[in-house]
């Protein structure tokens, strides 16, 4: 069980007098069996598929999830997004009845003492609850209004020119390069093959602007773009409205959702340092790579240069090559 887990447990009474309780983000595989909820709602496919079996239609991973005034209680895990908070708290709190207790849980090193100050807007009386393990529980009692919560009041939009090709990009807090274009994905876009046919995968497509743009390059191919986050998913479909482009969004947790075989595939993986998961999800994506794609299909990936995908690509291919570098980032070419 996660150390913040380990803390609400130590609650668990105060969690079971709860009438119906609502649960937001757990870490994936934990046995919440304990605390009776009454919703779990998760933005990670990873931790939906976990959850799966064991919640059944107590689980949601979806943004239409739960009545006006429904829970009297709800715990939040602090996400690993800071700027994601105010958009759960906005999701969530609509759905509680007035004088609802609201619970969040975090490690110190995710921030969550500066992120319970945002438990402000919705209470006067926030307070630290216990903390235990490197980690604080925090709460706040709803006395304020809030409105329903509507996801356009978070969508921004910027647009993204290169080579002669003009790209709408929607951006939404928590998912990745939000109002910009990172370098790393301008270093592929700069480099992004112009034959492509056939079935191309968006790897962890973020707000799909890799997708998009590529599909723009590529106007004939049948576009496909998956994430782990419901947030990206939901920016990558609106980034594909605004450009009025046709494409399959859809989640996936590596290739576990990701049937036949594809003409190409295009990533900017998701990769934060210190957090091994991310980087291991990578390598193994990397690794089953080849048995997705067709013959001779083009497999082309950007990354920091100092991660060590080379010698990965080169074993699970055959070769791997340099297409394009900068001082930080290595764009990588390989070959079904």
């Amino acid at each position: 069980m996660h150390a913040r887990s380990k803390l609400i447990e130590r609650h668990a009474d105060t969690f079971q007098s709860y009438n119906k309780l609502c649960i937001f983000g757990p870490p994936s595989t934990d046995d919440l069996s304990y605390l009776s909820p009454e919703k779990v709602i998760t933005f990670d496919y990873r931790v939906y598929k976990s959850l799966e079996f064991s919640l059944g239609d107590l689980l949601a991973f979806s943004l239409d999830v739960g009545k006006p005034t429904e829970f009297d209680a709800v715990i939040i895990h602090n996400p690993k997004a800071k700027a994601e908070l105010d958009l759960i708290l906005a999701f969530v709190t609509p759905m509680l009845c007035q004088g609802a207790d609201i619970y969040l849980a975090g490690e110190k090193k995710s921030g969550i003492a500066s992120a319970s100050k945002k438990l402000s807007q919705y209470g006067s009386d926030v307070s630290k609850i216990d903390s235990a393990k490197h980690c604080q529980l925090w709460h706040v009692t709803l006395n304020k209004e809030v409105a329903r919560f509507d996801l356009s009041n978070w969508l921004s939009v910027f647009e993204v020119s290169l080579n002669g090709i003009s790209l709408k990009v929607a951006g939404i807090p928590g998912v990745f390069s939000v109002g910009e274009l990172d370098e790393g994905t301008e270093l592929l876009l700069e480099n992004m093959f112009t034959r492509l046919e056939g079935r191309v995968l968006d790897f962890g497509c973020g707000s799909g602007v890799l997708g998009c743009y590529t599909k723009l390059l590529n106007p004939g191919i049948k576009l496909e773009m998956v994430d782990i986050n419901l947030l990206a998913l939901e920016c990558a479909r609106q980034t594909a409205i605004l450009n009025d482009l046709d494409v399959d969004v859809y989640p996936s947790d590596g290739w576990s959702e990701v049937k036949g075989r594809l003409n190409a595939l295009v990533t900017n993986p998701p990769f934060h340092q210190g957090v091994d998961t991310e980087y291991s999800t990578t390598e193994g994506f990397i690794k089953g790579a080849r048995d997705k794609l067709a013959k001779h299909a083009p497999f082309l990936l950007v990354a920091n240069a100092f991660l060590k995908y080379a010698p990965i690509i080169e074993a699970t291919f055959g070769r791997c090559d340099v297409l394009a570098e900068n001082n930080k980032f290595r764009v990588y070419k390989a070959f079904r």
